[in-house]
């Protein structure tokens, strides 16, 4: 602390004999101890902590470190990494303003989430979209941005068959995460309704850090037949088969897990969950 003083101090004195010999009606000088502030994401919205030992001091009023603010937060210029705006003003209204460079320590890209399976009937309305949300670490749920764009443009979302999809969602920071789906769109009879099993998760989407692992059999509610929900352990009419062997927990990106399962060998039900592997803290 002694030493951030001294050179405070030593800076001030500096600018202070040069605006003397100037004589200029001079800006405040706005000093800080380092060139970069590495916080974590809850204290980006604090500024007493970003101003932490940042001073203002002006020739005529002294020290001044009372009108500092921060004047603004970019968004991300680099991996975690923003551009802090400092200003600061004097009696006779001069403002300076001074930059830094702000690091998060803590931060994860925003994560989706699925709350339904993305199938559809065809001679119903929908909107895939009423089952996506998604959350941001600094700006909470931000399910209300999270747009869908067909990756064919000729396609068409209310025609039968499967269609594959990216929904895509920013955060105030410019940070944009995606995720490539498919949305099936089937035409069923009213047999099929009935009879085809619906495999019920608790997530639809799951995140793990590279090198972690995933048991997606906890993620299994359970099997429901015409409406009837079954615990897996007591559905009788088929064995609930989990196809997790396309996932590597070695190299972060989207991977499916399928779940499959049969009604008496004639009507077959499945689910997908994705798994998100990220980098550790992302």
């Amino acid at each position: 602390m002694l030493s951030v003083l001294a050179v405070v101090t030593a800076v001030f004195l500096i600018y202070l004999w040069q605006e003397q010999l100037s004589g200029t009606n001079s800006k405040p000088a706005i000093i800080c101890p380092s060139e970069s502030i590495s916080v974590s994401v809850e204290s980006l919205s604090d500024s007493s902590i970003l101003l932490r030992d940042v001073t203002a001091m002006d020739v005529e009023d002294g020290d001044i470190t009372e009108s500092l603010v921060v004047e603004s937060v970019s968004q991300f210029v680099g991996e975690n990494h923003c551009i802090v705006t400092y200003a600061a003003f004097d009696s006779a209204n001069n403002v300076s303003k001074l930059t830094r460079h702000l690091f998060l320590t803590d931060y994860v890209s925003p994560r989706f989430r699925i709350n339904a399976p993305l199938e559809y009937n065809y001679s119903s309305s929908f909107d895939p979209l009423s089952a996506i949300g998604a959350y941001d670490c600094v700006d909470g749920d931000i399910s209300d941005r999270v747009k869908m764009i067909l990756l064919d443009p000729e396609d068409d979302i209310t025609s039968r068959g499967t269609h594959r999809v990216e929904f895509r969602v920013a955060n105030s920071l410019g940070d944009i995460s995606t995720l490539e789906a498919e949305v099936e769109v089937y035409d069923r009879t009213y047999t099929e309704s009935r009879m085809i099993p619906t495999i019920r998760l608790t997530d639809y989407i799951v995140y793990v850090d590279r090198y972690g692992y995933v048991d997606p059999m906890e993620h299994v509610l359970g099997i429901a037949v015409n409406g009837v929900p079954y615990e897996v352990g007591e559905y009788g009419f088929g064995k609930l088969v989990c196809d997790d062997s396309g996932v590597d927990y070695t190299k972060p990106g989207a991977y499916k897990v399928i779940f499959s399962c049969d009604n008496r060998e004639e009507y077959y039900g499945s689910a997908v969950m994705f798994v998100i592997v990220t980098e550790v803290g992302r």
